[in-house]
């Protein structure tokens, strides 16, 4: 059965900004319900803290190696990449426990027929299908990502005025947003592909470059994780508005940047639906 309907079955005198809203409560209560779960297994919250501090670790470890033997390395103080790598971690932190759980789901979503009965929910089934799922222990990596962000700041001196840390709050946001619209346009391939694992893998390693500043790679590769594969926005260029050698500019072009990736991503989903043919059919 070939699926032609809407993406979004609401009614048609609901306004825009009454649809956010329920949108933002029905959001809330999967953040409640995911709350819940995890204090029915607390196991599962150490367990998680404990796997996140030691990749936090091994991401730090080949830095304290690097900087053993030069002060500074392509402009870029020790003090300066533990700063990067903190913001990277709140960046990631998040992504694991709003987007992953999510998206990580896709292939069986579709090749299942469960998307089925999301199609038939009175909500945004792009919506519902990216949000649904929340894994509040990774917020633990978040908690760290803050404490590694601050010794970096301490080590560095650096004394950020509140417009630089506006500029960094608004790049890390649309380093978020970014990486999570590259992600969820590999994972709606599932509406031509079988399974999309494979791609998702090549997309877990390609974040790791995220550990390391754009400085630390050629001119072709800078180009591509700022364009085409934006993990820049989600350490690089906080880490460097919190420094201060940021100017706004850069800001204004991740903003734009993000949308046009979040328009892209929606035409990509609408387009999925409309080749979209029930597994349970």
């Amino acid at each position: 059965m070939t699926r032609t309907m809407a993406d979004d079955r609401r009614p048609l005198d609901a306004s825009w900004l009454h649809r956010q809203r329920r949108h933002f409560r029905l959001w809330r209560r999967f953040l409640g319900q995911a709350v819940v779960r995890e204090t029915h297994y607390r196991a599962h919250f150490a367990t998680t803290l404990l796997v996140g501090l030691v990749e936090l670790g091994l991401g730090v470890v080949p830095i304290l190696l690097l900087f053993g033997f030069a002060q500074e390395v392509q402009g870029w103080s020790r003090a300066e990449v533990i700063t990067l790598v903190g913001v990277y971690q709140i960046v990631t932190g998040l992504m694991a426990a709003f987007v992953a759980p999510n998206l990580q789901r896709m292939t069986s979503y579709i090749t299942e027929g469960e998307l089925d009965g999301v199609l038939l929910r009175p909500v945004s089934s792009q919506f519902y299908l990216t949000l649904r799922w929340i894994n509040v222990a990774e917020l633990s990596n978040v908690a760290s990502g803050i404490a590694v962000l601050v010794i970096g700041l301490v080590q560095s001196g650096a004394s950020p005025n509140a417009a630089q840390v506006l500029q960094a709050f608004v790049l890390a946001a649309c380093g978020l947003v970014l990486l999570a619209t590259v992600w969820s346009a590999l994972a709606f391939l599932a509406f031509w592909l079988q399974s999309v694992g494979p791609i998702a893998y090549i997309y877990l390693n390609l974040v790791e470059a995220g550990r390391y500043p754009l400085a630390f790679f050629p001119v072709a590769v800078r180009a591509f994780l700022t364009f085409a594969f934006p993990v820049a926005f989600a350490s690089t260029y906080p880490a460097q508005a919190l420094a201060g050698d940021l100017g706004w500019t850069p800001v204004a072009g991740g903003v734009a940047l993000v949308v046009v990736a979040v328009t892209l991503v929606r035409l990509l989903w609408r387009r999925g639906l409309r080749t979209y043919a029930s597994a349970s059919s």
